[in-house]
């Protein structure tokens, strides 16, 4: 049982370092020295507060979420929960790891397990659905940029993605299934707790903004950080922003070791369609990685400095309201 997870981790591992060896042997290191030494710094600043940005809006939406199924627990615990998800996924390298952590802090500060899993998929996919409306607006202005086939994949992707969650809130709004759901504690337990959520209207509207507000910060954050790359280029600012949500699914793939490589692969090659060349697109890929790294341990560094963290870690939530 051991063995399963550690070689998917090992799997991680090896694509990460077999693609970004790939794209290191056909690097010009000379042009990618001189771009490193004009990084700006206070982008670079203004990037991670971007991100911190994005982790509030994140938090205030998980706190949202909690507050449905334990209407005492505090922003502050419902924040350290969240941050320690972001903690697990850099320890565990996988996004499942995020999910347990977070899961398992939920039930231990006074959810129902089943409650916990629902509003931590919940949280995950509402970052999902934020990236892909923007995907979804961003793709009219890349008709020019993309091959047409790709932009047909990644439209008829995008919809049908779209066209499912759709699809399914109906069904399951008719009751066509009821039965089959009524016959597993489980699965009417969960479909319960989908609903009372869905027909929140006040809830679902605040964090459908609090999302799109939180994508929007990381958008900004990486445009920021391409501001200070390369002022010279003649990049077409436009499709540059309308291909970044694009490019930000396709690093969230589970399949890498916490996104390195993929996410490198995926700018270097989305990037060069509106001007990027490859050490400048590289270069970029590496400071969002760098500062979504960063952030969460700046945000959850006064949780972690508490003398009663341990505790907090246990269930007993000390940490002052």
């Amino acid at each position: 049982m051991l063995l399963k997870p550690r070689l998917k981790s090992m799997l991680k591992y090896v694509v990460s370092i077999f693609i970004l060896i790939i794209i290191l042997l056909q690097m010009d290191f000379v042009v990618l020295q001189k771009q490193l030494q004009s990084i700006d710094s206070w982008g670079f600043g203004l990037a991670l507060l971007a991100i911190l940005c994005q982790i509030f809006f994140l938090n205030m939406r998980w706190h949202s979420f909690l507050l449905i199924s334990n209407n005492k627990i505090s922003f502050k615990t419902s924040s350290f929960i969240n941050i320690a998800g972001y903690f697990a996924n850099v320890l565990f390298i996988t996004s499942v790891g995020g999910i347990i952590a977070k899961s398992s802090l939920a039930v231990r500060h006074g959810l129902s397990i089943t409650q916990a899993i629902f509003t931590t998929l919940l949280d995950r996919f509402m970052t999902l659905a934020a990236l892909i409306v923007f995907s979804v607006f961003g793709l009219q202005f890349l008709g020019h940029v993309l091959d047409q086939k790709l932009l047909s994949i990644l439209s008829l992707t995008t919809l049908g993605v779209v066209a499912v969650v759709i699809s399914s809130l109906l069904v399951l709004r008719s009751g066509m299934f009821k039965g089959f759901i009524l016959s597993s504690q489980k699965r009417s337990r969960f479909i319960v707790l989908l609903r009372m959520h869905m027909e929140n209207y006040p809830l679902m509207f605040k964090t459908v903004c609090y999302s799109l507000i939180a994508q929007g910060c990381f958008i900004l954050s990486v445009y920021i950080l391409f501001l200070g790359i390369d002022a010279d280029m003649h990049i077409k600012t436009l499709e540059f922003l309308a291909l970044l949500p694009v490019l930000a699914l396709i690093s969230a793939l589970p399949i890498s070791f916490g996104g390195w490589g993929v996410r490198e692969g995926a700018f270097i090659y989305g990037l060069s369609l509106v001007g990027f060349s490859m050490e400048s697109a590289f270069l970029l890929s590496v400071q969002v990685g760098v500062v979504t790294l960063i952030a969460p341990f700046l945000f959850g560094l006064p949780y972690l400095l508490q003398s009663d963290f341990k505790a907090f870690l246990l269930g007993n939530d000390k940490i002052p309201v």
